[in-house]
This record gives C-alpha cells, structure tokens and sequence, in this order.
C-alpha cells in the first residue's frame, strides 16, 4: 500500500482557501475571546445577585427587623398628628427601624385611621407590628391609669413567675400566679385539653401564655392574669384559623404549637422564620433527630451546655429523641405561630449559625452541613 502525502499547499488550500494566513489560529483566538467574555458576563452577573441579595435583606429588615420585640414604649399622639410625624417619632424611639419605611410601606398597603391619645407601643417592632397597635386604639383611661406588664416573646413559665416578682406594683406574687397555674383550670379552648394530657410535659401551660403587654389594676389578681393571658393565646389562634391550618400539616394542634415554640427560640432572623420551620417539619416526617440544643437548654436550665448535659436523659433531649418533644418550650409569639403552620417550601434539612447577628446557613445533605458547621466553629459560634 502507497501512502498519500499532502502537500504543505494542499493545507493552506483547504484550511483557508488563501496562502500565507492560518485561519485555523484566528479562530481558536476568537474562541477564547468569547470564552473570556463569557466569564466576565457570568461574574457581573454573580456580583449583581449578590448585591440585589443584601438590598433584598436590607429593605426586610426596614420593615421587620431582626431579634424580639424589647420594652414597651408609652407614646402620646397630639389630634393632627400625621404620618410623617408619626413615623419620625416611632423611628427616634426605636421602635421602628425606619421612618422612610414605614411611610413607603402605608403608601402601599394603606395604613389605619387612628386617634389622638396614648399607646403602648414596643422597641425593634415590626412596621406591621406598629400599625397593629395604631389599629387597636388609644388606651381607655382607664388603661392609663393602670398597671402595665410585659411579657416577652420566648418567655417560659419560670421567666413569667421571675418577672412578676420583680415587678413592683403588682397585687401579686410570682407564688400566687404558679399557684394558680397549679390548682386552677384555665385550659386552652383552642387546644382544648391536650395540654393537660400529655404525656412527659414538664409545665403544661407552657407555651398557652400567650406574649404581650397586660394592664392590670392594683386589684388584679393572679387568676386574672392567666386567663387573660390564655384569652388571647386563644384569640390569636382563632386569628390565624390553627384548628383548620393543623390538618394540612398533617400534626395536631399542640404538635404545631410545640414547633412554634422551637421556632420562637431559633430563629433571630424575622424571614428564616418559614425555614427553620421546615427544616422541623422535614425532620418530623422523617422521624429524624430534631438536634435542636434550645430543647436540652430548657430541661437543664443551662445555657452552656456540657457534655453531660448534651447525654441527659429526658423526652426533651432531642438528640437522643427522635421527633418532637413533649410539648412547647416557650411562649411563641404569633409570627412564629404563624410560621409552625406556614413553613417555607424546600427540601432543607439542616440549619446551623454562621453569623452574629443570628443568620443561619440552610442545606439539604450532611456534606453541606459539615462544611458550614466547620465556618460556625471558626467564627466560634458554636462549639
């Protein structure tokens, strides 16, 4: 067999059509002209979700801004008042994050009708928060005259019976209230009474006091206060239909409170509410370790937990405890009782901290995990 051989003008003829110019080269360059190009678009691009990602973040916490509502705040509105002096004064007390906010967010959404007199507002509220409180009225006169009490979002029992014993003025002890919790019956009309049923609770009004500001009377008493407190645990769940919401959660109703509680005490950050929600949900059904600590805080009383502590023994533990505990672990406020029954869709089944302020890192499979849980342990959020 004879070989073929072509010739070197055979190559510029067929590679080029004219002598003395390699195509073949301008066009590899052009390759990698748009190569580069491509590169270079794809960064901007990836600079630009990142920044639109903050200014998202930024512009929600304008409106609903991180951490639990703090003090109250009593605020007297003069008749003319309007809605740039109301939002300038709400925005210099901090009990909202921005003036500019709450105005653009009521040329959207509308805001009430409110009255001239006195209000019980909140510090690091909520711009909806705010309006809620502007919706309801001025405090009666006779609210004015009488005793405020605050009580926290996240709060357990024991944190309300300390309260109420460092609070002067009241008609009543921080005794007479567990007391009452102990030998009265003011269950839930809402949960009806699985709350005084299950099985391994530890205080079974956990989580049915509901968080808010109370105004009691030098004559109040002790049962008054926990049945209004109840009233309006029972109110907010009507509100948000929980009796109705709970069956398509496929939980009972005092399984979902439980969740809001966790919630309650997990999420800092107002818009990862839904998906710790998830996470807890996605774990539930599974019938996974929820691995939550808050759950071990609140059966040992500590806040720094030990090895030991990590291994104790309790229904509570939800390392060693498959699903949900008992029952709640606090008082949740309504955004999370909003959250347990609305969680944000996604197949997410881990969280971890990974940055101070309280944000948290979400992923759906144990490598991912691992990789954030080693930044948490660098920045030395977590041990």
């Amino acid at each position: 067999m004879t070989a073929s051989k072509t010739s070197s003008s055979d190559l510029t003829s067929k590679s080029s059509g004219k002598e003395g110019v390699d195509y073949e080269t301008i066009f590899i360059r052009k390759n990698r002209g748009t190569l580069l190009s491509l590169v270079l678009l794809l960064m901007v691009l990836m600079a630009s979700l990142f920044f639109l990602n903050r200014t998202i973040n930024w512009a929600k916490e304008l409106i609903d801004p991180p951490g639990d509502r703090g003090a109250a705040i009593n605020l007297t509105l003069p008749p003319g008042a309007t809605t740039s002096g109301i939002s300038e004064t709400l925005a210099d007390l901090e009990i909202i994050p921005s003036a500019s906010a709450y105005e653009w967010y009521i040329r959207l959404k509308g805001g009430p009708e409110f009255q001239a007199g006195s209000y019980t507002f909140h510090s690091n509220s909520s711009i909806s928060q705010a309006l809620e409180v502007l919706s309801a009225g001025p405090n009666t006169p006779e609210q004015a005259e009488q005793l405020r009490l605050t009580i926290p979002e996240g709060f357990t029992v024991s944190r309300i019976i300390d309260l109420i014993n460092n609070t002067p003025g009241l008609a009543f002890s921080g005794f007479d209230f567990e007391n009452e919790l102990r030998v009265g019956y003011n269950s839930s009309g809402v949960l009806s009474d699985q709350a005084m049923v299950a099985e391994g609770v530890i205080e079974p009004y956990e989580g049915l006091l509901f968080p808010d500001t109370y105004f009691l009377t030098e004559e109040s008493s002790a049962e008054d206060l926990v049945v209004q407190m109840i009233s309006r645990f029972d109110q907010v769940l009507l509100e948000l239909g929980y009796s109705e919401a709970t069956e398509s959660v496929g939980l009972s109703a005092y399984e979902v409170l439980t969740i809001a509680s966790l919630i309650e005490r997990e999420a800092r950050i107002p818009e990862e509410r839904g998906k710790v929600s998830r996470v807890i949900h996605n774990r539930v059904a599974s019938n996974w370790f929820l691995g939550i600590d808050a759950t071990i805080v609140y059966v040992t009383g500590n806040n720094n937990l030990s090895a030991a502590d990590l291994r104790v023994d309790s229904p509570y533990n939800s390392r060693l405890v498959r699903g949900l505990p008992p029952g709640p672990i606090s008082s949740p406020g309504r955004a999370a009782l909003e959250a347990a029954i609305e969680p944000a869709p996604g197949p997410w089944l881990y969280y971890v901290l990974v940055s101070e302020d309280g944000r948290h890192s979400f992923s759906t499979n144990n490598q991912d995990f691992q990789r954030d849980k080693a930044k948490c342990v660098e920045r030395n959020l977590c041990g």
